[in-house]
């Protein structure tokens, strides 16, 4: 991951950019994740929501940012590759963590994850 950070200097503007150092976590088996279902994580202290949808996984921020409720135990569209709040229905894509629907205005989270040696390995960038 990388962020921006504008610099001056005799009055031009750049930017540089800074790589954010990653944490690889392993957080389950493949096999712990039901079939197009999210299941409840805390890694590093944040709220992780990870889904499996034909054997891919998808790691992002436990909460809808409509009412900061899980989306964990939401409802998960495979067509659409997104889970839907079980709360009022905002839906999150899956890949970016994009609002797709309302009532949710506000992106949240999406995580790397994949498959290494037999665990699902979530990876969070760092400073």
């Amino acid at each position: 991951m990388l962020r921006n950070h504008p610099k001056s200097k005799n009055g031009i503007r750049f930017s540089i950019k800074f790589a954010m150092a990653l944490e690889r976590h392993i957080i389950c088996k493949p096999d712990e994740v039901p079939e197009g279902e999210g299941k409840a994580f805390t890694v590093s202290g944040l709220k992780i929501a990870l889904f499996k949808v034909d054997g891919e996984f998808y790691a992002l921020e436990d909460r809808c940012s409509h009412v900061n409720v899980p989306i964990s135990n939401g409802y998960v569209h495979k067509r659409e590759l997104c889970v839907a709040c079980s709360w009022h229905g905002a839906e999150f894509d899956l890949r970016t963590g994009h609002v797709m629907t309302p009532p949710a205005c506000e992106n949240i989270n999406a995580y790397p994850v994949y498959i290494e040696e037999g665990n699902v390995v979530l990876e969070i960038g760092v400073e």
